[in-house]
């Protein structure tokens, strides 16, 4: 695999409605995309898909850990739709076929990683995957979830990369920009890839060749313009749009942070002025925003190579990508999916063809160090404390989900979400137990 890797990647939070996106035709979210990236730019059907969500189904469920039957339906109507569009894709119609090489899930938030197999055949290595939550005592409500997968991109047997990807969801509300900032460091710190093997050692997410973190990070705008305007997701004047997203970008808290170095240290992302902000959109309609938010590019999908130059990562960067450089071929949200209060967004990314000779995962290139201002990366967390912090989390999560659904069941609070007479009474047993064991 001399050639260019692509690798197509999307976030979408789903507003608890995974369920129903059973019943919708998702290739409004990936399979236009390809027909337009392969008709008006030549691009061959991507190598590697990665696939986020957030808020997959109702609280009550996903706290229980209820999820798998909605995972496994969406997973084969998934692998389904890829095989069968790079099959109508392919010259020859010879039957093209994508493989899962890894799915995890975590209360809410799920990541599936499928690969080309004419492409990718032969040529992957062993797959892992990590969790980690980032709420309360380390419940689910925000978290992240991740899979490495190691690639020989060489002709020959060499030229190992690692490609990191993480899916994350972090807390909400305008205010909490200094909890998000915190949650990322715990992703770099405790979303920890245990190999198994005493040979191998634990890896952090930055410890790849290519990082992408995708998901509802949550950072809004600072306010409205002062024109007080909401943003438009069409319009016939674009170059009014276009100078209405760019004022926008500037109000953008993300930005404002990274450019601050508190958070995504070395990574960059597309321009986000090719697509409205993709929240909190009004649900059933493509256009339009409830007025009860400040809107905000909350669905992000950054990314790092370690091939990419220190100049990418500047503040206010508008340096190009070289040859030897991640590129991007695409950069878009979907507006047609409403069954959510979010759209959304997807990249296609074009790796650079390999220069090096790494024999192995273990050689493989990693991403050099942030430049300041960014802060230094975060040593790995213990085994010991990840693995308290994921027992406690989870049985608060069990602690509240299973008597809330056992309530939603029997009539009581709001199904798809809130807290309601169901979730109130959950949250107090929980904590009624959360003294029991304290005092044990």
């Amino acid at each position: 695999m001399a050639s260019p890797l692509t690798v197509f990647l999307t976030t979408w939070n789903t507003g608890l409605q995974g369920s129903k996106a059973q019943e919708q035709d998702l290739s409004s979210w990936l399979i236009p995309v390809l027909h337009a990236q392969a008709a008006e730019k030549g691009a061959a059907v991507p190598d590697i898909y990665a696939i986020g969500v957030q808020e997959l189904l109702p609280l009550h469920l996903a706290f229980a850990g209820l999820s798998t039957p909605v995972l496994i339906a969406l997973t084969d109507r998934i692998q389904s739709l890829l095989s069968a569009h790079a099959t109508s894709l392919s010259p020859t119609r010879v039957a093209e076929k994508f493989h899962l090489v890894k799915r995890v899930s975590h209360v809410g938030i799920a990541l599936w990683v499928f690969a080309r197999e004419s492409t990718t055949q032969g040529r992957l290595g062993k797959s892992l995957d990590a969790t980690v939550g980032l709420w309360h005592m380390g419940m689910g409500n925000k978290g992240a979830v991740g899979v490495r997968l190691p690639i020989m991109r060489g002709e020959k047997q060499g030229g190992w990369e690692t490609l990191t990807f993480v899916c994350a969801h972090l807390d909400a509300h305008d205010h909490n920009i200094g909890r998000r900032n915190m949650q990322y460091e715990a992703i770099l710190s405790s979303l920890i890839f245990e190999p198994g093997d005493a040979l191998h050692h634990r890896v952090q997410p930055f410890q790849s060749s290519h990082l992408f973190i995708m998901g509802d990070l949550n950072y809004r705008l600072e306010r409205l313009p002062v024109a007080g305007v909401y943003p438009r997701e069409l319009s016939d004047d674009l170059a009014s749009l276009e100078k209405e997203r760019a004022a926008l970008v500037q109000l953008d808290t993300l930005k404002r942070e990274q450019d601050a170095g508190k958070v995504f240290g070395g990574m960059r992302e597309g321009d986000l002025t090719r697509f409205a902000p993709t929240y909190k959109r009004i649900v059933g309609e493509i256009e339009g925003y409830s007025k009860k938010r400040i809107p905000g590019w909350t669905d992000r999908i950054l990314f790092a190579s370690h091939t990419d130059t220190p100049d990418l990562y500047a503040p206010h960067s508008v340096a190009i990508a070289g040859d030897n450089t991640t590129h991007i071929l695409e950069f878009r949200s979907t507006p047609q999916l409403t069954i959510s209060d979010h759209k959304p967004v997807h990249i296609v990314l074009s790796l650079p063809p390999v220069t090096h000779s790494a024999a192995s995962p273990i050689t493989a290139p990693v991403l050099a160090p942030p430049l300041p201002p960014s802060r230094p990366r975060p040593a790995a967390r213990s085994r010991e404390e990840i693995l308290i912090a994921k027992i406690i989390g989870t049985l608060l999560d069990r602690l509240i989900g299973w008597p809330w659904t056992i309530l939603v069941l029997l009539g009581f609070g709001n199904e798809k979400a809130g807290m309601g007479v169901s979730a109130f009474l959950a949250m107090v047993w929980s904590v009624w137990w959360s003294g029991v064991f304290a005092s044990a």
